[in-house]
């Protein structure tokens, strides 16, 4: 995500024992979704497998149910553990190809504009969905062609708003405030005019987030109790934790914030980089259980977690925001620590946030995670068995932008598997691009209408009305 400018690190606390690598067998299969049939396997040295993996993406989504997992109807923790899947990237096999269905209709009986549209979460300049200054207004037309919040919400039927203050890696304004995070009742003026004006278009509500993770990335500083950064937040027992991310949860949620871009899911394991202190530490085991908490403490408050950054970013000091980061580790060493936390969340968290990381020993083309079938369909949706929302990193990072144009870097991103596209530096061009593929490729087509039936059934998570929680 775009970090505050007072973003900074800090070496892991001590008191917590760095992880042991654990040398671990790498599984010989990989999953495939329910209901697709199957030719018998065959083994496959792993440049065919991955490509097997994009070559038959959308194919694999097309009779991937979208509604698999168990019901979320409401903001809980409830779901049933979906069985864990090991994924080996050294074989594969091929499922049988239909031609993909043309007749029924899109999710939630959208128009294709308002489908397409459900895919992306962007930012808007002004303190409230009808007001912005000379400069916000001239930003919201630059961008979006539409003056205020309230027009571009209609204008590109959007899916979802990130509330933040400035976005630094746009060059041309660094440093212009959004005006989004003023005070409490500026936030909640401003969500729920976003709301009313998503609701008068498609009738579906927005999912609107934010950073507000602890220490340093804390996007709202007036209206939510200001908290430590999550390495801190680690002394705590689990109850104790979990009681503090359900009152940050309720706290958002009384501002018209339904999902928060936190935990940080990442084992950190080097001295410096982006990550630091924002990770709850270097062990994976107390990790796995901390995110897990986080995770039921947010959405018993009402608001949808997310786990970041998939596959990983804790082993790697490179900033994703200014360069592609690689994970150099073995496929075993990943399994055994990096993957850990996001397994034994997977159950639980209402999203997952892809980062901009490549990880050779599951893909070796070297491409970002976010572009990347086989770490995004193979090892995240297949592999963890994961059936909710996926999302992008923010597409104004250095490694989206330098992949190809945003309408390009959009349509590998939904081939990828990813559900929801965060904060493209070209929203109407990537719009469109999205919309025309849609319209001129079944299997295309196929591949964005279960995108946007996880982004509405995970809006229909989080609109349930929050329960109390227990423990706390």
């Amino acid at each position: 995500m775009i970090r505050a400018r007072n973003d900074k690190v800090s070496d892991p606390a001590g008191g917590r024992s760095q992880a042991q690598e654990t040398t671990v067998d790498a599984p010989d299969y990989l999953h495939r979704s329910e209901g697709m049939r199957a030719k018998p396997p065959k083994a496959w040295a792993w440049p065919a497998a991955f490509a097997g993996i994009a070559a038959c993406l959308t194919s694999c989504q097309a009779h991937s149910s979208v509604n698999a997992g168990p019901d979320r109807s409401s903001a809980t923790t409830s779901r049933t553990a979906p069985v864990t899947r090991q994924f080996d990237p050294s074989t594969a096999t091929t499922p049988s190809v239909r031609p993909p269905e043309t007749v029924r209709p899109n999710p939630g009986r959208l128009t294709d504009e308002e489908m397409v549209g459900q895919l992306f979460t962007a930012y808007v300049y002004g303190p409230s969905a009808t007001t912005a200054s000379t400069a916000q207004r001239a930003a919201n037309q630059a961008l979006y062609g539409a003056a205020t919040g309230a027009d571009i919400v209609r204008r590109w039927h959007l899916g979802g708003i990130i509330l933040l203050d400035h976005n630094t890696l746009d060059p041309a304004r660094p440093d212009l405030s959004t005006g989004n995070v003023e005070g409490p009742a500026q936030i909640a003026e401003l969500t729920a005019g976003l709301q009313g004006a998503a609701l008068a278009d498609s009738g579906i509500r927005l999912l609107i987030g934010t950073d507000q993770e602890g220490g340093s990335v804390q996007r709202i500083t007036d209206g939510v109790t200001q908290r430590p950064a999550q390495e801190r937040l680690a002394r705590l027992g689990p109850t104790e934790l979990e009681c503090s991310y359900y009152s940050l949860g309720r706290q958002l949620r009384r501002l018209g914030v339904n999902q928060d871009y936190a935990p940080v899911a990442d084992v950190v394991r080097t001295a410096g980089g982006v990550i630091g202190d924002r990770s709850f530490g270097p062990d994976p085991a107390l990790d796995s259980q901390d995110v897990r908490s986080a995770v039921v403490g947010l959405q018993r408050g009402g608001v949808l977690a997310t786990l970041k950054h998939w596959p990983g970013h804790g082993s790697t000091g490179t900033d994703s925001h200014q360069a592609l980061a690689v994970i150099t580790e073995t496929y075993s060493q990943w399994q055994a620590i990096d993957r850990l936390p996001f397994q034994a969340a997977a159950s639980l968290a209402g999203s997952i946030m892809v980062g901009h990381l490549a990880f050779p020993a599951v893909d070796p083309s070297n491409r970002p995670a976010t572009l990347s079938p086989a770490l995004v369909s193979g090892a995240l949706r297949q592999g963890l068995g994961y059936n909710g929302l996926i999302l992008t990193d923010s597409l104004w990072m250095q490694p989206a932008t330098a992949a190809g144009t945003p309408g390009r870097v959009a349509e590998l991103a939904i081939t990828a598997g990813n559900d929801m596209l965060l904060m493209s530096p070209d929203l109407p061009s990537a719009y469109r691009a999205v919309l025309s593929r849609v319209r001129a490729n079944g299997s295309f087509r196929t591949a964005v209408r279960n995108a946007a039936q996880r982004v509405l059934h995970a809006k229909q998570t989080v609109a349930a009305t929050p329960k109390t929680n227990v423990n706390c």
